[in-house]
């Protein structure tokens, strides 16, 4: 088993590669933090799960929005020069967020505060990920670069919402969301700072325009496969918290959270020591129905440690999936163009967090947590629709997305 793990230790024997991977985690960590701590925040303070979702679907949009805006930029001008004054306009913005909840300002207010937290969302994980594919391109390795970022998403899903509980529920209901505000800075500012490992930039003018209908084709499918994924996050993760709060375990929603994220690093790990043959649309395709598949047990659990172990095991088909997802996309676009389209997958995967959060939000208010539970179920559906419109792009349909730059030399 420990030769298993050689390629692991491979792809981080550069210190350069370990520094940027950290800096990333940190910089990822509010990423699992911040709704469930808006979640906490607007449901301890106005008792209404509706009102929190709707909050947090509005800061989830814009971010979507966006999301796609800053990564054509990252790639114009650098992470640097992007990292930081979006980090500032997010972070200011959750601060904003905080008052407003906590003096009971209109609930425009909060929602105007939460559009402004997500127009300065910027994906640090595609950030990490474009450093990777620039150092590991055509390299068998990069699908081991990739589950470890997978991995650590995990691990970022298992400490964040734990801590976001605990700091919420047992100190302050706001301290969940300044302590996303301290780590978000941190991480943009470290990883900001590491220019030595950023991408090349990606001149503009005729290059720019070199995007076809053809690229824009293959993409579609898997941003739309993303936006099921995060509805079933975002779903998922509001459901957890009601049906905790129903159970009288409301301190332990973020140790239910975790068992998911936990099942789902298991799997990162084990998924990054294989050589698939399998093409990664097919893998895709195959983790998708699976994990919907999983949730179907979940309205028919009646206590918060089956609940536990059901989400568990459905974990185990998360981090394949997003691996397998962030792996197409790879091979859809040119590397110039990378970190811009890991942003639109990044942007559908917010997009369906925002509507998932929102619509189970109004649905537990309504019928509670079972129905919720009912509604992930429902998502799975939508879930398994989407990923199987999900094709291996050919080689002419990546070529289409444009050449690489000339003149330009890549690392390996």
């Amino acid at each position: 088993m420990a030769a298993g793990f050689g390629p692991y230790r491979t792809v981080l024997s550069d210190p350069r590669a370990r520094a940027f991977s950290l800096a990333g985690v940190v910089a990822r960590l509010p990423m699992s933090m911040t709704g469930l701590s808006i979640v906490l925040l607007v449901s301890l303070e106005s008792g209404s799960f509706g009102r929190a979702g709707l909050i947090t679907a509005c800061g989830t949009v814009s971010g979507a929005v966006t999301a796609p805006l800053w990564g054509r930029r990252i790639d114009r001008v650098g992470q640097a020069r992007v990292l930081i004054p979006a980090a500032l306009i997010c972070n200011l913005s959750l601060i904003a967020l905080v008052v407003a909840v906590l003096l009971e300002l209109p609930l425009l207010v909060i929602l105007a505060a939460a559009v402004g937290a997500g127009l300065g969302f910027s994906s640090a994980g595609s950030c990490v990920r474009a450093r990777w594919s620039q150092r590991l391109s055509h390299d068998p390795l990069l699908n081991t670069a990739y589950a470890w970022e997978a991995v650590l998403d995990e691990v970022v899903f298992i400490v964040g919402p734990v801590l976001a509980t605990f700091l919420a529920t047992r100190i302050h209901p706001a301290l969940g969301l300044i302590s996303c505000v301290v780590l978000g800075l941190v991480g943009a500012f470290a990883l900001a700072g590491m220019r030595d490992s950023q991408p090349p930039l990606r001149p503009a003018g005729p290059l720019e325009r070199a995007r076809t209908p053809l690229s824009a084709w293959v993409l579609a499918p898997i941003v739309i496969a993303s936006a099921s994924l995060g509805a079933l996050f975002g779903g998922m993760e509001v459901v957890v918290v009601a049906f905790a709060k129903e159970a009288g375990v409301l301190s332990s929603a973020g140790f239910i959270v975790m068992a998911w994220a936990t099942g789902s690093l298991i799997a990162g790990i084990l998924t990054g020591t294989l050589q698939w043959k399998v093409s990664p649309a097919r893998r895709f395709r195959v983790g998708a129905v699976l994990l919907a598949c999983s949730v179907l047990p979940l309205p028919f659990a009646g206590s918060p440690l089956l609940v536990t172990g059901l989400l568990l095991l459905s974990g185990l088909a998360i981090a394949p999936t997003l691996i397998a997802s962030v792996a197409v996309t790879q091979a859809a676009v040119s590397q110039h163009r990378l970190t811009e389209a890991l942003s639109w997958t990044s942007m559908g995967l917010a997009a369906g967090v925002a509507a998932g959060a929102a619509g189970l939000g109004y649905v537990i208010d309504l019928s509670g947590a079972r129905a919720g539970f009912w509604g992930v179920v429902g998502i799975g559906v939508l879930l398994i629709t989407a990923a199987l419109c999900v094709q291996a792009p050919r080689r002419a349909e990546a070529l289409a997305s444009g050449p690489e730059p000339s003149g330009e030399i890549r690392s390996r």
